[in-house]
């Protein structure tokens, strides 16, 4: 019998999804980092991290530098997409 994967919130919009298709983030201090473990976190879909709207309202929300958070999140969405396919095969 498979085990159920966990379920987890996107931050952004609300949806739910599979815990290892959404990115996980922290914020340390003033920055927001990925998750290492310790402490709170949050998850972003990838369709979040897509839509530049709900990115600017996520740079608004944590004050971060916006060209820095873009640049995280399209990184971190590189990766889990990589993951995905990779888990298909």
């Amino acid at each position: 019998m498979k085990k159920s994967q966990p379920i987890r919130m996107c931050l952004a919009c609300r949806s739910r999804h599979p815990q290892n298709t959404l990115i996980r983030l922290k914020q340390s201090g003033n920055d927001v980092v990925v998750h290492n473990g310790e402490g709170r976190s949050f998850y972003l879909c990838i369709d979040c991290v897509k839509n530049e709207k709900k990115v600017k309202g996520l740079v608004k929300r944590f004050k971060q530098d916006e060209e820095r958070f873009v640049k995280l999140l399209t990184e971190l969405a590189l990766n889990v997409n990589t993951c995905e396919k990779s888990h298909l095969n």
